[in-house]
C-alpha cells in the first residue's frame, strides 16, 4: 500500500463525535467526489465515487448517520488494463436527500434546481478550528495524494474549480500551511512543497501514524543529505590540498632546478624542505611541524611560487 493510500485508510477510521464537525467532513467529501444525475420525472440522485474503500465506507456511514439516507454501492473496475476498483454511492431521490443538498449548501431555496458542487461552503460549517480539520480531512480523503516522504515532498488536492481551489488555499492559510494553486487541464490544483507545510497538514487533519512516518523519513533524508554534504565537502577540500600540494612540489623542483635552492632565505628553505618530507599533509599539519601558523606557512608558499615564476620567466633577480 502506498503512503497515501496508507494516510487515507487512517484518516477515513477516524471518527468525529461532534455532528458539527462530521457535517463539515461529509460537506468536503460529497464536494470533492459528488456528481448529481436527473432521472425520470426530474428526480435527483446524488453519486460520489471513490477507489478507497475505507473512503466508501465513510461516505456510506456519514450519510446514514447525518441524514438517515438510503445509499446503494456498487463496484467495479476502473478500466480492463488497471486494476484499481472503484466504488460508486448512489443516494436516490429521497426527501433525506433533498434535506441534506440544502444542509450542504448545494442546494438554495431560490434555485432549488441548481446544484452546484464548486462553490464554497456555508460559513456555518467552518465557524470553529475543529470543523475546518474535518473539513480539510474529507477534502484529502476524497481528492487527495501526497508522495512518499523518501522522495520529493510533494502534496496536492483536486478541486472542481477556481473557486473551490481558491477557498482552499485560504482553509490552508488560516493553519499557517503554504499552499500553491495550478491548472491542469480541466482541474484547478492546490499543492504543498516542503516538508514542514505537509507535516503541518498531516497534524491538523489528524493523521498521526503518517506523521510519525513522515517525520522519521524526513530525519532519515536530511541526516542523509548532511552526510553527503559533508562527504562531498571533504572530498573537495581534499582535492584542493593534493591540487596545491603538487603545485609547491612543482614550484619547489623549479627552484631546486635552477640551482637557487640552497640560497633560499631559512624559513623558505625550510618550508620547502617540511614540504618535500611531507607531501601529503596540509597546510595546518605543515604548519604544526614548522612550529608556525598556518597563514605564515601559507605565506612562505607563496614567495617560493613567486621565485619559481622569477625562474620560468629568465628574471634571475635577488629573492
Amino acid at each position: 500500500m502506498s503512503f497515501s493510500a496508507a494516510m487515507k485508510d487512517d484518516l477515513a477510521r477516524l471518527t468525529s463525535h461532534k455532528d458539527c464537525c462530521r457535517l463539515a467532513e461529509f460537506a468536503a467529501l460529497t464536494r470533492f467526489l459528488g456528481s448529481i444525475r436527473i432521472g425520470g420525472g426530474q428526480k435527483t440522485s446524488l453519486l460520489l465515487a471513490t477507489e478507497h474503500p475505507a473512503v466508501a465506507r465513510k461516505i456510506f456511514s456519514l450519510a446514514k448517520e447525518l441524514f438517515r439516507m438510503e445509499t446503494e454501492i456498487t463496484v467495479h473496475r476502473k478500466d480492463r488494463l488497471r486494476k484499481n476498483q472503484v466504488f460508486s454511492l448512489c443516494m436516490p431521490a429521497q426527501e433525506p436527500l433533498e434535506k441534506a443538498l440544502f444542509a450542504l449548501g448545494f442546494a438554495r431555496e431560490d434555485e432549488p434546481q441548481r446544484i452546484d458542487f464548486s462553490a464554497r461552503p456555508p460559513r456555518q460549517f467552518l465557524d470553529s478550528p475543529c470543523c475546518r480539520r474535518t473539513y480539510l480531512r474529507g477534502a484529502f480523503l476524497a481528492a487527495g495524494s501526497v508522495n512518499a516522504p523518501e522522495g520529493a515532498y510533494h502534496m496536492e488536492l483536486i478541486c472542481h474549480g477556481k473557486e473551490q481551489a481558491f477557498f482552499l488555499r485560504e482553509l490552508l492559510q488560516a493553519f499557517e500551511i503554504g499552499a500553491h494553486i495550478f491548472r491542469r487541464k480541466q482541474a484547478w490544483v492546490v499543492y504543498l512543497k516542503g516538508s514542514e507545510h505537509i507535516a503541518t497538514f498531516l497534524t491538523v487533519v489528524g493523521s498521526h501514524r503518517a506523521l510519525l512516518e513522515f517525520e522519521n523519513a524526513r530525519v532519515s533524508k536530511d541526516m542523509r543529505n548532511y552526510l553527503n554534504r559533508r562527504v562531498n565537502s571533504e572530498a573537495a577540500n581534499i582535492g584542493k590540498q593534493v591540487e596545491a600540494a603538487q603545485k609547491q612540489l612543482r614550484d619547489i623542483g623549479v627552484i631546486d632546478a635552477g640551482g637557487r635552492f640552497a640560497k633560499l632565505p631559512r624559513i623558505l628553505r625550510e618550508a620547502a624542505e617540511a614540504r618535500l618530507e611531507n607531501p601529503e599533509c596540509s597546510l595546518a599539519e605543515l604548519a604544526q611541524i614548522l612550529g608556525v601558523g598556518k597563514s605564515g606557512v601559507n605565506h612562505r608558499f607563496r614567495r617560493l611560487a613567486e621565485i619559481a615564476e622569477q625562474i620560468n620567466s629568465g628574471n634571475h633577480g635577488v629573492f
